[in-house]
């Protein structure tokens, strides 16, 4: 066959999250030079990407991910033949444990440029235990893959401007504080209470539950869910 007219290989990249109470963390795939997507190819289908997607993290890796959502397709072309990458992300309450060969990475060390919150990011004490490892550079991830990672966050953030509620990561119930640290952790911003918890309450997406958890300090919280059908 001629090299000329191979046709270019075709994976999914998968940039699975884990949320933290500091900033959320991407699973990486390590070498034993650098760090990657999580990636594979795409043989004969019998489902969707999607679904191939899903089983590779479910049969491979044990990890249960909310539904995916691609991101973005891009070609890589570093590669011979190039690697025609189709991106998904999808979000985990998996506790998984770091292996030899993956390790879950504080995203913000990636990109600290997107992370406004404050001027320098403290991992707090479980973060630290996902990330045994010890700190990880953005040098250690190409440009290229960190492209994708900062797709799948603008992808996320697109959405929750859209809709201010992820409700496939959060638990049945919540306080409002609980999700506006969630959704300034994923901005990677601080928003305004008041503002932000006008615009939850307004929107509709959530109901309240007739039950209050106790805190430190101040009165009794409100618990809310998503609310399951919307007129």
């Amino acid at each position: 066959m001629n090299p000329c007219h191979v046709h270019p290989s075709i994976s999914i990249a998968v940039v699975p999250f884990l949320l933290s109470r500091q900033q959320p963390h991407v699973l990486l795939s390590r070498s034993s030079t650098s760090l990657s997507l999580l990636r594979i190819g795409v043989g004969e289908l019998d489902v969707t990407l999607t679904h191939y997607a899903d089983r590779f993290l479910g049969r491979t890796l044990g990890l249960t991910i909310s539904p995916l959502t691609q991101c973005g397709a891009d070609q890589d072309l570093s590669q011979h033949p190039p690697a025609i990458d189709i991106c998904y992300y999808g979000f985990t309450t998996s506790q998984f444990i770091n292996g030899d060969d993956l390790v879950w990475t504080p995203l913000y060390h990636l990109l600290p440029e997107e992370d406004h919150r404050h001027a320098e990011t403290r991992l707090d004490e479980a973060s630290d235990r996902i990330n045994q490892g010890g700190g990880v550079a953005s040098s250690e991830v190409s440009r290229y893959d960190l492209g994708l990672i900062a797709t799948a966050l603008a992808a996320i953030r697109h959405s929750l401007d859209r809709r201010p509620v992820i409700e496939e990561i959060e638990p049945e119930a919540f306080t409002l504080s609980y999700l506006q640290h969630r959704t300034e952790m994923l901005l990677g911003v601080r928003l305004h209470t008041q503002n932000f918890r006008r615009k939850l309450l307004d929107s509709g997406y959530l109901e309240p539950i007739d039950i209050a958890v106790n805190q430190t300090l101040g009165r009794p919280a409100l618990l809310y869910r998503v609310r399951k059908h919307q007129g």
